[in-house]
């Protein structure tokens, strides 16, 4: 297949209408808002076709826009029609499944694209539904948008968990720097007696039950542990002689201000607690999902757990929905972006116009795979010690790891050590330039 400016997702969409009029060529873009959208329908002359279409997002006006594309596609004996939907965080997958079930062609548009487009127009400070659908038949036009993640029954309840995984790891991340803000006023130097941080049953314990220093500092070792084991937590000796260490040397703050903050304390780590037991629930719900999505065959990978195979698997929906791992690669925003003029060339950095969390879980998965497989430490290693920074270094692991899951994903085949091994170190006929923020790096 030739090659395009806009890639391999430009290229399908392309092949397809190369020979057709373009008045016979429809685009339909959508921008999405909370409850409403607007839609255009336009041809690929960039004519667009009758009023802007507003609609509430329920099935019936749903149903109304289906009509209405397919009575334009009817009147203009139309032999493609493409819906372009601008991705609105959750607001728009409903709308973009509902009107993939009525045997659309529904893509996703990004939203920086769509602005950039917007400022090609002359209209960058001229925001409008309107003017943000003029924009994506640009972006129509030309054959750009992804297509959707293939929904499968337990594809679909992977990206719910992990979305709501996702939330509640955000909300015990804010809620623990506001327990460590509360215990450095209620209990001056208990925190640092632990150095899991709220990891730590024992900490947690402390912090609810026993944030006094004055308290603790009057305890014997003897009192402090089995004031731990009343409460279910084991704490050994040693620990206990540090904890008390630190009540006696604990300089706290009046005494007003000392006992609100232990109140506090109390509230929010019962909090916390709650959100630990959640996080815990999602794993047990990610970990019975795994098996049964595309994503499973990860686990096999060393270094490659539930939480991180369900993370990349969500994140990347149906690996066949890509051409390539090169495409998917670009879909996380990973790709390098590159500034020359007149001969004088700025730094190349990633693009970061992608998804954000395929750029996430792809990354994680690089740091887990190069903690855990010999192989990858061992790549990441030698990119260090060619004098890359760290952030390069991590990304080309990311990019390596990226390769292998997705050719997992595709074939369903698990790993083996000894064909990932002959295949790193046969000969290479040529180099292949690792899409990554340093063009120099090498995939061998």
């Amino acid at each position: 297949m030739a090659s395009f400016a806009g890639g391999l997702a430009q290229a399908g969409y392309m092949a397809r209408i190369r020979e057709l009029p373009p008045g016979r060529c429809l685009v339909v873009p959508v921008d999405v808002g909370k409850r409403s959208a607007v839609a255009l329908i336009a041809d690929h002359c960039g004519q667009i076709l009758g009023e802007p279409i507003a609609f509430e997002l329920t099935l019936p006006d749903a149903d109304k826009l289906a009509g209405a594309v397919s009575e334009a596609a009817q009147r203009l004996s139309a032999a493609s029609v493409r819906v372009g939907i601008e991705a609105a965080g959750h607001y728009h997958q409903a709308l973009a499944s509902t009107l993939r079930g009525r045997g659309l062609d529904v893509v996703e548009l990004n939203p920086y694209q769509v602005k950039m487009a917007r400022a090609q127009l002359g209209r960058a400070r001229l925001k409008t539904d309107v003017r943000d659908c003029m924009a994506m038949v640009e972006l129509l036009v030309r054959g750009q948008g992804w297509p959707l993640h293939h929904a499968e029954a337990a594809m679909a309840e992977q990206r719910a968990w992990v979305a709501h995984r996702r939330r509640k790891l955000a909300a015990a991340k804010a809620l623990g720097s506001q327990i460590h803000a509360l215990a450095d006023t209620a209990f001056p130097g208990l925190t640092g007696c632990f150095t899991s941080g709220l990891e730590s049953k024992t900490l947690r314990m402390l912090l609810a039950t026993a944030p006094d220093p004055s308290h603790v500092a009057a305890m014997s070792q003897a009192e402090l542990v089995a004031h731990a084991a009343a409460r279910g937590v084991r704490m050994l000796r040693p620990k206990a002689a540090q904890v008390i260490a630190a009540a006696a040397e604990a300089m706290c703050v009046p005494e007003p201000q000392r006992s609100t903050a232990a109140r506090l304390l109390a509230v929010d780590v019962a909090g916390f607690e709650t959100l630990v037991q959640e996080l815990a629930a999602c794993d047990r719900e990610l970990a019975r999902l795994l098996p049964n999505t595309p994503a499973g065959i990860l686990t096999s990978i060393p270094g490659v757990g539930t939480v991180t195979a369900s993370y990349y698997g969500a994140a990347l929906g149906d690996p066949h929905r890509f051409a390539s791992a090169d495409a998917a690669w670009r879909y996380a925003g990973l790709a390098p972006t590159r500034y020359e003029s007149a001969g004088r060339r700025g730094a190349a950095r990633i693009s970061k116009i992608g998804s954000v969390e395929l750029r996430q879980a792809v990354i994680t998965l690089g740091i887990g795979m190069a903690l855990h497989h010999p192989d990858f430490a061992a790549y990441k290693r030698r990119h260090r010690a060619a004098g890359k920074k760290p952030m390069v270094a991590t990304i080309a692991t990311a990019h390596r790891a990226h390769r292998l899951a997705f050719a997992l994903m595709r074939s369903q085949q698990p790993y083996d050590p000894v064909r990932w091994s002959q295949a790193t170190n046969a000969p290479q006929t040529r180099s292949r330039s690792v899409t990554t923020v340093d063009s120099t790096v090498r995939t061998t």
